[in-house]
């Protein structure tokens, strides 16, 4: 179905014919993406609300030890262009909360609790006449789409109301706009918290810290409707909750989120995923997995209690559990990869799950999902047992043989909890694979695979080079996949591979990396070497949907794509859908190794796929030009194919590699649409540099 042999001459044949078709078409779960609890990718990302660290919880929930919370204090630092934000922690403040105001004050992050560990607790003993004292946090509002934001929180104490503000520039900064919550007296006696435990099951326990009198807290609720003009675009603003008279009063689980939210999810990252008609989305991690509880993700939103990221260093307010992902997928219109917990979870606590999402309203867990407001089952059929067990830096990390036994323990409870289910089990290299596949092919429906390339390059200056082994690397990717399905094969009935994290991996800006345009060639090498493999490859979930890997940034509450968001919203929404037969004949090169990356003989420049359109009326050629910096004319031969002069062509292109989308040029890097005529039995096209392109050919009859 596919040739490809080295031109004599600078300039490339595309040989298509039409008439020989694939017997599948392209798997539309090729196209996929993943998410993680990492970093902003949920919070402050996919997820609307717009405060950190909503909970008040206590620093070591940013990290066990001294450098991950200096970490966390630079980047915010950095990232809202102000200082101090690590002074907090001596005054009593969770961060990056501040203290703010003026008079005298104390603060304590108490244990008496609405929710989870600590409240904050504010104190105010002397306030001048006219002033307010109490905590800010800076912070950015989306106002290019929307000027009303909700603030609700739980509130106790001993004073007649607390001031709410937005303040431009700093905590003393001028007033936007400002509302009041005025506290009523709250009566005696009550009953204790209510949360789910660790892995179980809701039962009444009070939060770790200690008991706590529910009915002494207040649910308060203000809108904030910014005027218009009052707020340049993007500028730093401060949310502000003061006492404006002595008095003590307690906050705890304060959420802030723009009016328009599409039921808790950004609305912008919603509508770009849902126009690139993403097909399928990875949850809930990545290293995160490891350590996921899926409990603690389920019920009242304010009553979950907050937890500490091991994964990652950072607080989990488990507000976006598994049910808010399903909701993302309705909005966006993907269907769900869970990844369960293989690490310190339990094959026990993953078929629950499974019941969870597929049970029926009669089942114990399917009765919990109905209870918390979703009485279908959700139906997932996509479930994996774990996330790099292979690696020290997992939690859970064991050796092959271990993971072959805690594999078959997985498979035979999850299939308990339903028989419908597809499995795909952790894999990697053929000596991690070894074990599993020997012992348990008979259990193996699919293995994993994560291709996070060019990390052993980073310490390289030779962006080009790197560029040139990071093209190649498709081209490679072929055999070594091979190898896995030839491994496989004399033990398992149908061998399959779920690309489940890809990307380029350098993590330096003067490389080719996946905010970078080389990502969007990258991405596209690799689906096109999956559908030459068949049905081998059967997913691929591509890192990551916002602020982590390639897809898209979000940054001072505004949206925008990188480069290979482009990559995955043009393949996704092709017309061609066939594979067919095709033999290019195109200028090549002979790459060395380099950082890990293997040396491959005769890259081609030009990688291309044809696909025909269901109804054989368009033929789509979708072309790879990986040469970094010189455009390739082609003699394009479609041979009975007879087509309309007017060729749409989309292309994804730049002027060099390197380039990538910023908050100043979100649109350096685009997707272009246009058309172009070409006649003739074999026409010519050039193929500019570094660029992704799409010629769509609509049949004559």
């Amino acid at each position: 179905m596919f040739q490809v042999s080295r031109a004599t001459e600078w300039k490339a044949l595309i040989e298509v014919r039409p008439e020989r078709c694939a017997d599948q078409p392209v798997n539309r779960r090729l196209f996929g993406k993943f998410c993680e609890h990492l970093g902003d990718n949920i919070y402050n990302g996919m997820w609307a609300q717009i405060l950190r660290n909503p909970g008040f919880e206590p620093w070591h929930n940013f990290g066990r030890s001294e450098p991950p919370i200096a970490h966390h204090i630079e980047r915010l630092e950095r990232y809202f262009g102000t200082k101090g934000l690590g002074a907090s922690r001596a005054r009593g403040v969770a961060f990056p909360w501040i203290p703010c105001g003026q008079g005298a004050a104390t603060y304590e992050l108490d244990k008496e609790a609405f929710n989870s560990e600590t409240s904050q607790r504010i104190t105010a003993t002397t306030i001048p006449q006219g002033g307010a004292i109490g905590i800010a946090q800076p912070l950015y509002l989306p106002l290019h789409r929307v000027r009303e934001y909700d603030l609700s929180l739980h509130i106790k104490g001993q004073t007649s109301e607390l001031l709410v503000a937005l303040r431009r520039g700093s905590p003393d900064g001028a007033v936007i706009v400002s509302g009041a919550i005025r506290s009523r007296r709250p009566p005696q006696g009550g009953t204790p918290n209510i949360r789910p435990p660790k892995g179980g099951t809701p039962n009444e326990e009070p939060p770790e810290g200690g008991t706590t009198n529910e009915e002494t807290w207040q649910r308060e609720a203000v809108r904030l409707a910014v005027p218009e003009g009052k707020v340049g675009r993007g500028e730093l603003l401060f949310l502000t909750l003061t006492l404006s008279v002595p008095g003590t009063v307690w906050l705890d689980q304060a959420e802030l989120f723009p009016a328009d939210h599409a039921e808790g999810f950004d609305p912008d990252v919603v509508r770009l995923w849902r126009e690139a008609r993403l097909p399928l989305l990875r949850y809930p991690g990545g290293n995160f997995a490891s350590g996921y509880h899926w409990q603690d993700g389920i019920g009242p939103r304010e009553r979950r209690r907050t937890t500490f990221n091991a994964a990652w260093n950072q607080v989990e307010p488990n507000h976006v559990g598994i049910d808010e992902f399903m909701v993302f997928c309705r909005l966006v219109g993907c269907e769900p990869l869970i990844c369960v917990n293989a690490g310190d979870g339990t094959p026990e606590e993953a078929a629950a799950w499974i019941e969870y999402c597929n049970g029926t309203a009669t089942t114990r867990y399917g009765a919990l999902r109905a209870q918390n407001g979703h009485p279908e089952p959700y139906g997932i059929r996509l479930w994996e047992v774990g996330n790099e067990l292979y690696g020290n830096w997992q939690i859970g990390h064991c050796t092959p043989d271990e993971y072959a036994e805690r594999y078959a323990r997985f498979h035979a409870a999850m299939k308990a909890a339903d028989p419908s289910i597809h499995i795909i089990a952790n894999g990697q290299d053929l000596r991690w694979n070894k074990p599993l596949v020997e012992r348990h092919g008979d259990l193996v429906e699919a293995v994993t695979i994560h291709s996070l390339m060019g990390g052993g390059l980073r310490q390289s200056n030779d962006a080009a080079g790197v560029f040139e082994s990071l093209m190649a690397y498709p081209t490679a990717y072929a055999a070594e996949l091979g190898a896995i399905r030839d491994q496989m094969a004399p033990c398992v009935a149908r061998p399959r591979i779920a690309i489940t994290e890809l990307m380029e991996f350098t993590m330096r800006s003067n490389l080719p990396d996946s905010p970078a345009l080389s990502e969007a060639l990258f991405l596209a090498g690799i689906i096109h070497t999956a559908v030459r493999l068949g049905d081998l490859v059967e997913l691929i979930t591509h890192t990551a949907t916002l602020n982590h890997g390639g897809g898209m940034r979000k940054e001072r509450e505004f949206v925008y794509p990188q480069p290979v968001y482009f990559t995955t919203r043009l393949y996704a929404t092709q017309p061609g859908a066939w594979p067919v037969a095709l033999r290019v004949t195109t200028p090549t090169v002979d790459v060395p190794s380099r950082g890990g990356l293997p040396a491959v003989q005769g890259a081609p420049y030009l990688d291309v796929l044809a696909l025909l359109s269901e109804k054989s009326d368009r033929l789509v050629l979708l072309v790879v030009n990986r040469h970094a910096d010189r455009a390739i004319p082609a003699r394009l031969d479609l041979g009975d194919f007879r087509f309309r002069p007017a060729v749409l062509v989309q292309s994804i292109g730049g002027a060099s590699f390197l380039d990538r989308n910023t908050l100043q040029e979100p649109d350096r890097v685009r997707l272009t649409e246009g058309r172009q005529s070409l006649r003739g039995v074999a026409p010519d096209f050039t193929f500019e540099p570094c660029s992704v392109t799409a010629l769509t050919f609509e049949r004559v009859r």
